[in-house]
């Protein structure tokens, strides 16, 4: 089996910046001299940045070895697809599609002839993979948000011609985008507020959804998850942008985030349990409860699971739920928790006793749910 590749993850802004700065801290001056693999991961002090629809779906990449156009391996974001192990039909999708045509695009623009090795990200997405958002209406399709060749991440603006939508595989750098160039040497605030007022529109009415029209030729209407955002272009003079690192962050529609936006932190808890209320507060949101179980149905379809069988409202999987939702904002927040001095050990208790009550109670509402589909199938049967 071909070795997997991760793909990186995608932080919040908060996130992400605290990161970038922290790489720049650790660069030396503008024409210091200093080796190679230093010169290759710092980071501009200004950047331009290219925001692209973020879609509400599940990872999937195609991934091409030393100069090998015609057989790719296909992944999600943690693991290898094969025959028996598909994720939401990503195999069964793209496997039909004339790939080595993507290849031959991406070497064009490149002006290469070969490759050792090419990695085509995207978004697996469309009927039966989401919901509550204007792409869920789609028939299934794949769109390509990032490439990478031998080891380098492209700027899309120039890569946007490689698909192939008479296969549904489709290039979000097509459809609406945003630009922005951020110092961060100074105040983000202007900044910031740009992004949300664009995300915010971005929630409202999703600009990739309305490029669709549905069977009867209407627009296909509905929010949008997000904005994802990429360097793609160094405004240092003297520092040219080094491709190797992919630095990107997201920004979402309050529905989609991961964390509270209107909440009442107080950062000078000192109550050990009153902090980790505080921090429940902030980072055990409705969404990452149901990424807790999205993740526990692509756990199933890892482990080979038909779709047709897999289940995330079982009680059996109370644990590993607890376990990832936990893990995940500790992961993701971990920086909030610091800052409100919150006890990890009481954060653990306390998440434990949020999202047991939470997902008890969804899994005692789907078990009623099949109960009266059962009723409602057995009267209908008597009554015929």
């Amino acid at each position: 089996m071909a070795e997997h590749v991760p793909y990186p993850s995608t932080p919040t802004f908060t996130n992400f910046k605290r990161q970038y700065i922290r790489a720049l801290e650790h660069s030396p001056p503008v024409g210091d001299l200093v080796d190679e693999k230093e010169l290759r991961t710092r980071p501009p002090r200004v950047g331009t940045f290219l925001g692209t629809i973020k879609l509400h779906g599940t990872n999937a990449s195609i991934v091409y070895y030393k100069g090998d156009k015609h057989n790719p391996t296909f992944q999600t974001r943690t693991w290898v697809i094969t025959d028996g192990k598909d994720n939401h039909g990503t195999r069964a999708l793209l496997s039909r599609a004339p790939l080595h045509n993507l290849v031959d695009e991406i070497l064009r623009i490149h002006n290469s002839i070969s490759f050792e090795d090419i990695y085509i990200s995207g978004e697996i997405a469309g009927k039966g993979v989401q919901k509550g958002v204007a792409i869920a209406n789609l028939e299934l399709f794949f769109a390509i948000f990032n490439i990478r060749i031998n080891g380098d991440w492209m700027d899309m603006r120039k890569y946007k011609t490689v698909a192939l939508p008479d296969y549904r595989i489709f290039n979000v750098a097509q459809y609406p985008t945003f630009t922005l160039t951020i110092d961060f040497r100074e105040n983000t605030t202007a900044v910031s507020d740009k992004m949300e007022k664009w995300t915010t529109e971005v929630f409202s009415e999703c600009p990739f959804g309305a490029a669709f029209t549905d069977k009867e030729g209407k627009k296909v209407s509905g929010a949008g998850e997000g904005i994802v955002w990429t360097l793609i272009e160094s405004q240092d003079e003297g520092r040219p942008l080094k491709r190797d690192v992919l630095w990107n962050f997201k920004t979402k529609g309050e529905k989609f985030s991961t964390v509270a936006t209107r909440n009442n932190l107080n950062a000078s808890a000192t109550q050990s349990q009153e902090a980790a209320a505080l921090f429940a507060d902030y980072a055990l949101t409705e969404h990452r409860l149901e990424q807790g179980l999205e993740h526990l149905l692509l756990e199933q379809s890892r482990n080979g699971v038909p779709e047709s069988e897999q289940n995330a409202l079982d009680p059996k999987l109370t644990g590993p739920f607890l376990t990832w939702v936990t893990n995940d904002a500790i992961k993701e927040e971990g920086h909030k928790m610091k800052e409100l001095e919150a006890n990890e050990r009481e954060v653990r208790k306390e998440f434990s006793m949020r999202a047991k009550k939470w997902f008890t109670q969804r899994c005692r509402d789907a078990s009623n749910d099949l109960k009266l589909a059962d009723e409602t199938m057995n009267k209908l049967t008597i009554e015929k």
